[in-house]
Formats: structure tokens, C-alpha cells, sequence
């Protein structure tokens, strides 16, 4: 006899039946619905009816008859049987007489196999192609993380979350980690409304960074704003500086050792939108305080919104319970448990990730280089096209940036499911 589910049927299972027969006839031990979903936690993708049909319609077969989950002497007796033959994950209570183990079939499985499966769903889903800058693909690493967790008395979230803030604070070069629901909007406004005091000089490159001047408390804040060009002719004292790092409406990269060198000369702390940056690009570790979301560079689900800063930042609270830091920092509040679930699967290949979106910024731009200028504030997030992009085929999503540029803006990561890059052959680009 060889007991098996046989949920999802593969090679593994006809090369354990092949070695069987050469003992003599087989005869297959099914375990009934009911027992795999009381022992394995789900119903069979096929019925037992539906199992047995395709087991008997394999030459090696002789009968399939239905049995319990664990077999014991007496199942053998009762069906005649000689050997009970078993890959060697066999937990059942059978004498070393009764007993054939044979090593498994290595690199496959029924899971493995609903692994698969899910990502092979995902790449069909992941054909729409999205030149947007986040989220623009589901990972399949996304949805292996989600399972259920909750923030209080749940020692999987723990330590998932541990896991996770530990890998971000090595990212960002910080100290300290905030978390909460929400979009990184959430996260730059609370941390300029708690950190940010004094002179403040706002280094303007587009949409976002100057959207950073919007969220400065007037009342305890005197702004400054220049445009990133202009940032060598300050020589005023400030207490703060503010940037951001990628500005993914123009497709800018600010040179953040230059802007850091400038903080100091000035004797300003430095603040940063790490939105469009963090997972991407190196060198957080030169901000004093900066905020960001789950959903681009870290190749997480959305939800999750992070602000990270170094120790001994002067802090003012805020009079209110959630638009105040101290609420999500003691976690007071429901936080964006499965968006870190999503974040903590995607540890291990973050740097294979950040390198396909290298690779798919590599070939655009070599591919397009008469509309593409290169230089040293290309980030890797996405790239200014001095020209019209258009879409190719029905399921593309072009970038529409909230900027006045005459050209188009393209990002770099709905292709980081696969190896392959195809995004030139699904767009084209024409002269202005």
C-alpha cells in the first residue's frame, strides 16, 4: 500500500508509485476530504471521488481504496497488505517488518505547487504593465507573507514586525522607527508637525519638495524656499533643511551629499521625503529625520507609512490622540499589520529585487538615450523622457506626474516580478 493525499498529483507522486510496483501490486491509500481539511486545514482542490479517478487511471495502480489520515497494522490487515511503502516524512505507526521508505522527490510538493500556481496567477494579473510609481506589480513574496496576525498577543506579528524594523532601520541609517497606517503624506506631515522648528529652508526640485513647505508648522516655523539650483548661494543660519531625496514628479534625484555638506555649513539639521528613495537609493543614513511609505522602493503592499529619525530630536506633541507621534510610536492604535506581513517576505530578495529595477532602468534608458538625459540626479525610482510616451497595447498605465514638464515621466517598477523586461515593447516614444 502507498498512503498518500495526492491533492495536487505530480511527478514526485509517480515516481513513488513506479518504485512501489516493483514489490508487487499497489494499492493506494486515499485520505478521504474530510480528514485533510480536519489535519492539513483545507479542502482538496480535488474531491476524493475526483482524486481516485485520475490515481486509477495511473498503470502502476492497481486499486485505491479510502483510508485515514495515519495508518496503523490494522488498516494493512483489513486490505490485505503486505508493505506499506512511504515517502521519508512517513509518520505512521507501522512496524520496520511492514515499512518501505524511499527518499522523497526533491523540489517538489503539493505546496510547492500552490506556490506556483499563485504565481502564475500573478503573472497573468502582473501583464498589466504599470509605469506608475507604486505599488505598480503584486510580488508573489507579497501574498506568502499574509497570514493572520494582530499587534497585541500575537508572537508571529511580534516578530515578524522586529524583523522588519530592524532590516528598515538598516536601510535608512536611523535610530528610531515610527510606524502607522497610512500613506507616507500621513507620515511627513505628523514628523514636520513634531520635529521641525526655528529657520527652515525648503530646497525646492518640483511637486513633492515643495509639497513639504505645505506641511510646516507657520507658528513655531519661519520658511525659506530656493530652488536646488540656487542652494550654493545661501550662506543664513538655519535649524532645519528639507528635501526630497527622489522627486518623483520631474524624475530628480538631489545630490544628498551636497544638500547634507549644506546642512552642516548652515548648522541645520536635514529632513527628508524618503517617499521615491528609501530601498533604492544609499546614503539615508545623512538625514536626521525622514519619512516614507511601504509600497515603492521597499516592494511592500500599500498601508504602511514609516517615519525614521536619529535619537535626541527635540519633539513637540501634538493636541490630539492619531495626529500625534507618541499614539503610533506606543502603537495605541491599530497598525498596518498585513502591509508589514507583506514587507517581512520580501527581506531576503529585496537586493534581487532593487537590481531588476536597475536592469529596467538600464535598458530604457539605453534604449531611448536621444530623449533621456544622463546624469547624476537620474534616480533609480524613474526617468524624465524629453518626449511623448505612449502605450503600445490596452493594458498599460502610463505615469501622469503631478508637474508641468513638457515631457513624461516613466517608472522603473512594474517589471520587478520577472527577469524578462519588456516595457520597450509595450510603449513608444515620439518627439515632443
Amino acid at each position: 500500500m502507498v498512503d498518500m493525499s495526492a491533492t495536487l498529483l505530480h511527478h514526485g507522486h509517480v515516481r513513488l508509485l513506479q518504485k512501489a510496483s516493483e514489490y508487487g501490486d499497489v494499492i493506494i491509500g486515499l485520505t478521504s476530504d474530510d480528514e485533510i481539511l480536519y489535519k492539513k486545514g483545507y479542502s482538496p482542490e480535488l474531491l476524493f471521488d475526483e482524486r481516485k479517478e485520475v490515481l486509477e487511471s495511473i498503470k502502476y495502480v492497481k486499486e485505491v481504496v479510502e483510508t485515514p489520515w495515519l495508518i496503523d497494522e490494522s488498516v494493512l490487515d483489513e486490505h490485505d497488505i503486505d508493505l506499506l511503502v512511504h515517502g521519508d516524512d512517513n509518520s505512521n505507526l507501522i512496524s520496520k517488518e511492514r515499512l518501505l521508505v524511499f527518499p522523497r522527490t526533491k523540489g517538489i510538493s503539493s505546496s510547492e505547487l500552490r506556490y506556483k500556481a499563485q504565481e502564475s496567477i500573478l503573472s497573468q494579473e502582473n501583464q498589466k504593465l504599470m509605469l506608475t510609481p507604486g505599488p505598480a506589480s503584486i510580488l508573489p513574496d507579497n501574498l506568502k507573507g499574509i497570514v493572520p496576525v494582530f499587534g497585541r498577543g500575537d508572537e508571529t506579528y511580534q516578530n515578524m514586525y522586529s524583523d522588519v524594523e530592524k532590516w528598515i532601520l538598516n536601510l535608512s541609517g536611523q535610530d528610531e522607527l515610527v510606524c502607522m497606517q497610512g500613506s507616507s503624506t500621513l507620515a511627513l506631515e505628523l514628523s514636520a508637525k513634531t520635529f521641525l522648528y526655528g529657520r527652515v529652508l525648503l530646497i525646492n526640485t518640483g511637486y513633492y519638495s515643495e509639497r513639504l513647505g505645505t506641511f510646516v508648522d507657520g507658528s513655531v516655523c519661519d520658511l525659506d524656499v530656493i530652488e536646488y539650483e540656487d542652494m550654493d548661494n545661501v550662506t543664513e543660519s538655519y535649524d532645519w533643511v528639507l528635501c526630497a531625496y527622489t522627486e518623483t514628479s520631474t524624475a530628480f534625484k538631489v545630490n544628498l551629499t551636497k544638500v547634507r555638506e549644506k546642512s552642516n555649513a548652515l548648522g541645520a539639521k536635514l529632513y527628508i521625503d524618503a517617499t521615491g528613495s528609501i530601498g533604492l537609493e544609499d546614503l539615508h543614513e545623512l538625514a536626521d529625520l525622514m519619512a516614507f511609505s511601504s509600497c515603492k522602493g521597499l516592494f511592500g503592499l500599500t498601508g504602511a507609512a514609516f517615519i525614521a529619525h536619529k535619537s535626541m530630536l527635540n519633539e513637540k506633541k501634538q493636541d490630539n490622540f492619531y495626529f500625534n507621534v507618541d499614539t503610533h510610536r506606543n502603537k495605541s492604535v491599530t497598525g498596518p499589520y498585513h502591509a508589514i506581513a507583506s514587507l517581512h517576505s520580501i527581506i531576503q530578495s529585496h537586493s534581487m529585487l532593487r537590481e531588476r529595477v536597475r536592469s529596467s532602468k538600464s535598458l530604457f534608458m539605453s534604449a531611448y538615450s536621444k530623449y533621456i538625459e544622463s546624469s547624476d540626479n537620474q534616480p533609480l525610482l524613474c526617468s524624465y523622457v524629453k518626449g511623448k510616451v505612449s502605450a503600445v497595447d490596452d493594458n498599460v498605465v502610463l505615469y501622469q506626474p503631478r508637474s508641468n514638464l513638457p515631457g513624461s515621466v516613466v517608472c522603473h517598477l512594474g517589471e520587478i516580478f520577472s527577469e524578462r523586461v519588456n516595457m520597450i515593447e509595450r510603449i513608444s516614444v515620439e518627439d515632443l
